[in-house]
């Protein structure tokens, strides 16, 4: 086990394809966050076996109540040889300030018996649904009083990053990160995945300025023909009005239009609300993950 290096990128991706194929993960995504862990605060690790690399993991102080988010991930053919754990392990005294471990995981037997027997306990589940977006119907007319607008025009961040943080909060699995300006870039913004040009908002013409109403924003993998919608959100100002389900039936136009054949989403099961705008655009249900926590005592 070492940390990993710029030129693991490859290697990364490939076990980022094996292990959760439905999210939105590239080869340049990789190379990316690599150059990006430092901005962010993250460490990762990988885990050889006979010289290649067979796994994975990541490390990052959530912010609050002193937690750290934990991700471990292994080839699907270098499973049960030990590799998981070892870098689990070390990922968890990574911030030795912190008393709680937070992830997510997948919900097959094999995943959810490694958590539990390393001390993770369940505590909610998230729905991982998929739709093919040529099945959406058009978007059709804008939300009064609102004008339409791709991401990519957002030109003041700051609409972005105010409304993504009034709404993270909201988020009933917690999983949401709130974001500064330097780590909504870091993370999300200059990501090689993400794609604004695809992605839609509803701007609002207020007296103290503009605001960003509504906004769907999607990753996509063109050589997959696949996407993932990192986050749908609504100010507070402007909820109950339809805007979420607006900006998300536009954006999957945008992405039917693009090319894009299977478009994939997640969201907490005891999300009524996004449940509901969900099936409602036509998505099923496919799998599901799992919200996972520890306890550390130090």
């Amino acid at each position: 086990m070492r940390d990993a290096h710029r030129s693991d990128a490859a290697a990364i991706a490939a076990i980022w394809a094996g292990a959760v194929p439905y999210l939105v993960r590239s080869r340049a995504r990789a190379a990316a966050d690599l150059r990006k862990d430092g901005v962010l605060g993250r460490r990762r690790w990988v885990g050889l076996l006979d010289g290649e690399v067979a796994g994975i993991a990541t490390s990052r102080s959530a912010g609050a109540h002193d937690s750290v988010f934990l991700t471990v991930e292994v080839r699907p053919d270098r499973g049960s040889r030990g590799v998981g754990s070892a870098l689990l392990a070390e990922a968890a005294t990574a911030f030795p300030a912190a008393v709680a471990l937070r992830s997510v995981g997948n919900g097959d037997p094999v995943s959810v018996s490694f958590a539990v027997r390393n001390g993770f306990v369940p505590d909610g589940e998230r729905d991982v649904a998929r739709l093919d977006p040529k099945a959406v119907a058009r978007a059709g007319t804008v939300p009064g009083g609102l004008r339409a607008v791709p991401l990519e025009a957002v030109r003041n961040l700051k609409m972005l990053l105010d409304t993504h943080n009034l709404s993270a909060r909201d988020d009933p699995s917690g999983l949401s990160w709130h974001h500064t300006m330097q780590s909504l870039r870091a993370d999300w913004w200059d990501s090689p995945d993400n794609a604004p040009e695809l992605s839609w908002g509803l701007l609002a013409d207020e007296p103290a300025g503009q605001v960003l109403a509504a906004f769907t924003s999607v990753q996509v993998e063109r050589d997959q023909r696949r996407s993932w919608s990192s986050m749908t959100a609504t100010h507070p100002s402007y909820r109950g009005r339809g805007l979420a389900t607006w900006v998300k039936r536009r954006t999957l136009n945008a992405l039917a239009d693009d090319g894009v054949v299977e478009s994939w989403t997640a969201y907490d099961s005891g999300n009524a609300p996004m449940d509901a705008l969900n099936r409602t655009l036509g998505y099923d249900v496919v799998t599901t993950s799992l919200r996972l926590s520890r306890r550390l005592h130090r």
